[in-house]
């Protein structure tokens, strides 16, 4: 079975929330989470895109996916290929 999984640097930002209460000063050091993924690109439409970190074939030649992540294309910032 041919491994056709390219890997990828991903810098992206997701929602940070939080429930406790809060000053005025520290609400405004809040910030939303700088993310850093490394993954294979296992999908990517316009929307969305699909990783994984982790995966196994086994002896039928069948992967299995570890490590699933899916980012809303929007909260990419940059994405960096890694060669190997």
């Amino acid at each position: 079975m041919k491994f056709n999984y390219e890997l990828y640097k991903i810098n992206w930002e997701d929602i940070c929330s939080d429930s406790g209460w809060a000053t005025d000063t520290e609400f405004d050091r809040m910030d939303v989470s700088h993310c850093i993924s490394i993954g294979f690109i296992y999908r990517k439409t316009k929307d969305y895109i699909w990783i994984f970190s982790s995966y196994e074939i086994d002896s039928m030649g069948e992967i299995t996916f570890g490590d699933r992540t899916v980012i809303p294309a929007n909260n990419i910032k940059t994405m960096e290929k890694i060669n190997g």
